[in-house]
């Protein structure tokens, strides 16, 4: 099924006009999430989930919220400049799915860039002091091995105590490299494997 990434749009969910029953990544708890859950913790403002789509068609998702992790499960290299106690204000990106006529196309890619450009711009009103996420352990190990690669290529690394929790210093998000990659991305051509459903 064709669909352009230049000319695909992320916006806000409106569960009013985005088809969301018909998508499916191929990993129930992305698509569970979506179909049923998403909606309402977004009318409860407990997360905003956005979409990547052409019209009313949805080609994936990525849902972000605040959250905070404690200042001694970061490693010691990004500890020292953080307080010496307590919880450290952090982004997260509570889910990221790519239905499974779409992937390995790039797409994935942009909603991932698209929510770390979120994340930057809300550190400029809010302390933020790094992005968080989780792998998803659907119980392959070579795919969760895959995601893990995907992500890290991104720059993300794992927390010493949580190996499958992911985490990016707000700083590598905002710095020129960063922002000059992220402009040229969506004209960049995907690669060539493509790792299901992202989370």
């Amino acid at each position: 099924m064709a669909a352009d990434r230049r000319s695909s749009v992320i916006e806000p969910l409106d569960s009013e006009r985005h088809d969301r029953a018909g998508f499916s990544s191929g990993v129930d708890a992305v698509d569970n999430f979506f179909r049923s859950t998403a909606g309402k913790l977004s009318r409860a403002d407990n997360l905003r989930v956005f979409v990547l789509c052409e019209g009313e068609r949805v080609i994936g998702f990525h849902a972000l919220n605040a959250h905070s992790v404690a200042y001694a499960d970061l490693p010691a290299k990004y500890a020292r400049t953080r307080p010496s106690h307590g919880d450290i204000p952090a982004g997260f990106i509570a889910m990221i799915g790519v239905d499974r006529r779409f992937q390995g196309r790039g797409f994935g890619g942009d909603l991932l860039v698209d929510a770390l450009e979120r994340m930057a711009r809300a550190a400029h009103d809010i302390g933020l002091a790094v992005v968080l996420l989780d792998i998803l352990d659907c119980g392959d190990a070579r795919a969760v091995e895959r995601r893990r690669a995907l992500y890290e290529s991104f720059g993300f690394r794992s927390l010493p105590s949580r190996p499958n929790r992911l985490f990016l210093p707000i700083a590598t998000v905002r710095s020129p490299a960063r922002r000059n990659a992220s402009l040229t991305r969506r004209l960049t051509p995907p690669a060539s494997s493509p790792v299901s459903a992202w989370r």
